[in-house]
């Protein structure tokens, strides 16, 4: 019995001595950041186990766990931290802030989240990085900083970039994203916008994410969000300027005066009709001693500089943010530029003394001013005469030009054309929103907005009377003017609660924008040399309005399980005016979910920082056409004269009216993956995407018999697929020597997948150099083929014999040293059937790679941009190969097929082309593959001590553009636009230039 009871006792002292080790206690606390502020949605995790939750609003928490196990603390933006129990009930935690980690709230449309709630395609550049680049646009700012955009510049004062969001999402209509500035939709162009006013860019990329912007998302969406002040800070005072020049040193080569005169000789047969003995007005030179330099005439080193000053501060319950900004750039082509002032006031107000009554408000104005250049000046410039002087004191207007029976050719002087002609753009604008906030319960926030952008823009066109090749014997003066005003209504409800394990975020909104456009247009000839329509005959005049309707509704909701689960849904319903009543509604729905592998218990103690998987899917859509096309506009034209001195008025419908006209819709899936290590400072992103756009509008053409020329349907579908890379490191912060690196990549496959049109394709574009041929269009689209396709001609060197011609019929005109093209279909002639694929403007992949270091007091930054595998179909060069002009061109014609020279590939000089040696081939394609070292930056910043005035001072400086690695015979093979399919093609655009700058940034 005694032995027994030892044994029970002994037996039960193990049992409760097993129940002490796995004893559970109940843990509370609050985790805050260094300021000593909660954290909401802290990742609290018992290691080892599955058991786990997240911090409310406060930064509280409460967990029951084993007395001797740890928790795991995570939280995007700071260091991971690891905290024993040891039998504690309280523990409160302070996480560091650590800046190497990636920002950890991201804006999304209608709000914001944190970068670990995040399920959908979302990248995002901050403003620092944004003004590393002196430019006028945000767009060019933008350029190789994040996977999947595509930004192609010009290097015109003041032109807008081509931006393009995982490729081209439509044949008829522009493709470029939806742009968001601080919550107002469709905000404009973003050359208006100074870029040392933003605080972050955000780009929407997958449907899930784009989604909620409905109707007008199937491009991408931008958000751009300007800085504001910040609560209990003293009012600080920032000044930066930068001044600096552009220079465009790289010039077509081409014939001088004596190679242009033995040219000429060999294409005629004969001397020029011009005495080039005599003695040329405003010289002391004969002509044939004359050899001017037109492009080094018409290239300036242009001057740019840009200024801001920034204010900034706010007290317990309200701050501010205000910016005054001066920008200005002459280009490098005389007589043009751009000029841009600007000034901003950002605030937010604590109405109540409890803060949940707030308002706040935005307000931008801009007025901005840019000369463009009348023509195509630099086209002028290269087939200038050489013997020819830019001047002549003796014409109106000081300018000389081209004797048409003297020269046989009649180039226009660029220079005459840039200095005397006005061709100017004014803008204002002004684009402003006011917000009410208020806290109905806790989590739940009412918010009413209404924003309004107004905008003048006026086009001033003046030619003056001058004489030059072709007098100008009247003044005539053209004056455009058009007003947009677009007001913005909006009530939001937005509900944000964590409920222990879980995580809720739903946003309701109702939206209605509206746009009334009015455009007045007069022209007017002069006499004189005045500059106003006033007293000038033949007036013209017209006039126009518009008013578009746009009403939505939109129903978002995010769940989070733990931390580690995310679902988001999304659908919203949208109603145009553009279409036709009863097609004027539409609904688009999106989904994603997302899994935090990282923040499972198995995944504990790795080396993985971050990993997480996402999947979306949704529905976007494009208006694609503007007010009143879904009917038939009735054209006036005036017919012949019948009975009188009047001609008669005759109206007629040119195109069918289409009441079924609906939107444009994309179907996208997303499959994205986020991983990172070292604590998050080597981070990855992976993106694929399958983007399908249906319902495209085209015109489809109708027999010639029916009268009407056609009609608009929703009729074709082209899908886009792709790949995104994105990867960053940043070395460790206390080191004195820091550095970091980060580069993207993206690659973009385009496909046409259906046209009901009669043959199945669509040719576009007018053949880039030499007259448009209806037969020869330069770019085809159809199915199974990219768009805009390049499609000509392949060629096999020249023919050196005439028993080769005779055995091709349809080249029978041509002679030898003539271009040999390829028989494709083997039928012994050669016509528009022998029309092949060349290939494509799209590049294989698109990159961008950044560097950037700090050691002690200096900085540096270099940042390089590339494209790789693109063709471009260099016109410009087409150009300078043509002999059925005496216009000046590349001195390599005179390198030209001769019975004597036969092992050129050069054709022969001929007065007249009967072969048409430069129709669409693939002579002139080139591949458009380069690198640009887009920007090189070093800087200096000067210490202060803590009771200076000055609390920063730094000088830098900057050389962008400094060089670009190509294979490429033009000035730029950054080549875009997306007009009339001549995308891809090189006509004589405005070249990049390098650019030198100084600058220096003062705060107080």
């Amino acid at each position: 019995m005694k032995l027994r009871f030892t044994q029970f006792f002994l037996t039960l002292t193990l049992i409760l001595a097993s129940l002490g080790v796995c004893a559970q206690v109940q843990v509370s606390g609050t985790i805050v950041d260094d300021a000593g502020t909660g954290l909401p949605g802290v990742n609290v995790l018992v290691v080892g186990t599955s058991t786990g939750t997240v911090t409310d609003l406060d930064g509280n928490f409460t967990v029951t766990a084993p007395a001797d196990a740890i928790l795991r603390l995570s939280y995007i933006g700071f260091e991971a931290q690891e905290v024993a129990i040891e039998g504690q009930s309280i523990i409160n935690v302070t996480l560091a802030s650590d800046a190497n980690l990636i920002d950890e709230v991201v804006v999304v449309g209608y709000g914001s989240q944190s970068r670990e709630s995040v399920t959908g395609a979302i990248s995002s550049v901050s403003g620092e990085a944004l003004t590393e680049l002196t430019t006028p646009n945000l767009g060019e700012a933008l350029q190789g900083r994040l996977a999947g955009v595509q930004v192609t510049n010009s290097g015109a004062p003041g032109a807008s970039p081509e931006i393009q969001v995982r490729g081209i999402g439509s044949i008829s209509f522009g493709s470029g994203p939806l742009i968001v500035v601080d919550g107002f939709p469709a905000a404009g162009g973003l050359n208006q916008f100074d870029s040392r006013d933003v605080e972050s860019i955000t780009v929407l990329k997958d449907a899930s994410s784009t989604a909620v912007y409905g109707s007008r998302a199937s491009n991408g969406v931008l958000l751009v969000t300007t800085k504001s002040g910040g609560k209990n800070q003293p009012i600080k005072m920032s000044l930066e300027t930068t001044v600096g020049v552009q220079i465009q040193r790289q010039r077509y080569d081409v014939m001088n005066t004596d190679q242009y005169l033995r040219y000429a000789e060999i294409m005629t047969g004969m001397p020029l009709a011009r005495n080039l003995d005599e003695i040329a007005p405003g010289t002391n030179l004969a002509y044939r001693d004359i050899d001017t330099d037109w492009q080094g005439a018409l290239f300036q080193d242009g001057l740019m500089t840009q200024n801001s000053l920034h204010i900034s501060g706010g007290s317990d319950r309200s701050s501010f943010f205000s910016s005054f900004g001066y920008f200005q750039q002459e280009g490098v082509i005389v007589g043009g530029g751009y000029e841009r002032f600007n000034f901003r006031f950002n605030s937010k107000h604590d109405i109540s003394e409890n803060g949940k009554f707030r308002f706040g408000q935005t307000l931008v104005l801009v007025n901005d001013e840019r000369q463009n250049e009348p023509g195509n000046v630099f086209r002028d410039a290269v087939q200038g005469i050489p013997y020819l002087p830019v001047r002549n004191p003796n014409n109106i207007g000081g300018f000389n030009g081209a004797n048409q029976g003297l020269d046989s050719a009649d180039p226009r002087n660029p220079i005459l054309s840039a200095l005397l002609f006005d061709n100017e753009n004014r803008d204002f604008r002004t684009l402003g929103t006011a917000f009410l906030d208020y806290d109905i319960l806790e989590g739940l926030t009412a918010t009413v907005l209404f924003g309004a952008n107004y905008n003048v823009g006026r086009n001033y066109r003046r030619n003056p009377i001058f004489q030059s090749t072709t007098d100008n014997i009247l003044n005539s003066i053209t004056e455009e003017r058009g007003t947009g005003y677009s007001p913005l209504y909006r009530g939001q409800l937005t509900y944000d609660k964590i409920l222990g394990n879980h995580t809720i975020n739903a946003t309701v909104v109702a939206e209605q924008q509206e746009g009334y456009g009015y455009f007045t247009s007069v022209s007017g000839d002069r006499t004189d040399n005045l500059d106003v329509v006033n007293g000038a005959g033949n007036i013209n005049g017209t006039s126009s309005r518009s008013k578009t309707v746009l009403r939505s509704l939109l129903a978002r909701a995010t769940y989070g399980l733990m931390g580690r689960y995310l679902f988001t849904f999304s659908v919203r319903r949208d109603q145009s005016s553009i279409f036709a009543p009863g097609n004027q509604t539409e609904i688009f729905p999106a989904g994603a979910i997302a899994w935090r592998i990282s923040e499972e218990p198995f995944m504990q103690n790795t080396a993985v920082s971050t990993l997480k998987l996402r999947a979306s899917y949704g529905r976007t859509g494009s208006i694609g056409i503007g007010p009143y096309e879904f009917q038939a506009p009735v054209i006036q034209a005036f017919g012949p004269v019948v009975g009188g001195n009047s001609p008669v008025v005759s109206a007629f419908i040119n195109d069918l009216a289409n009441g079924d006209l609906s939107w444009e819709l994309t179907d996208m899936l997303n499959i994205g993956a986020d991983i990172g290590f070292l604590n998050n400072r080597l981070n990855f992103s992976v993106e694929y995407y399958d983007r399908e756009v249906n319902n495209l509008i085209l015109d489809v053409p109708l027999p010639p018999s029916f009268g009407p020329d056609g009609t608009r349907q929703n009729v074709g579908a082209m899908r886009n697929t792709g790949l995104e890379f994105q990867g960053q490191y940043f070395s460790n912060r206390q080191q004195e020597f820091k550095w970091e690196v980060s580069a993207n990549l993206s690659r973009n496959t385009n496909e046409v997948l259906r046209l009901a049109v009669e043959d199945g394709e669509i040719l576009l574009g007018q053949q880039v150099g030499q007259p448009y041929t209806a037969d020869l269009p330069p770019t085809i689209t159809r199915p199974g083929d990219p768009v805009f396709s390049f499609y000509g001609f392949e060629t096999n060197g020249l023919f050196q014999t005439q028993s080769e011609i005779a055995d091709l019929p349809e080249q029978e005109n041509a002679q030898p040293g003539d271009v040999r093209f390829v028989d494709q279909n083997g039928d012994n002639v050669i016509d528009n059937l022998d029309r092949v694929i060349l290939g494509n403007y799209l590049p294989d992949f698109i990159y961008g790679v950044n560097l950037a270091a700090q050691w002690r007091n200096f900085d540096a930054r270099v940042f390089l941009q590339g494209s790789q595998g693109n063709d471009v179909y260099n016109g410009f060069r087409s150009m300078l190969f043509q002999t059925t002009r005496l216009f000046n061109g590349s001195p390599d014609r005179l390198d030209g097929w001769t019975p004597q020279n036969t092992s050129t590939d050069v054709p022969r000089i001929a007065l007249e082309d009967n072969n048409r040696n430069r129709r669409m081939s693939d002579r002139f394609l080139e591949d458009g593959s380069y690198l640009r070292m887009k920007n090189i930056t070093i800087g200096y910043r000067i210490p202060f001590g803590g009771n200076s005035a000055v609390s920063n001072l730094r000088f830098y400086v900057s050389a962008q553009n400094l060089f670009t690695i190509t294979n490429y015979s033009g000035l730029d093979p950054e080549i875009g636009r997306v007009t009339q399919g001549l995308v891809g093609f090189d006509d004589g655009r405005y070249p990049q230039a390098k650019t030198f700058l100084f600058g220096a940034q003062v705060g107080f």
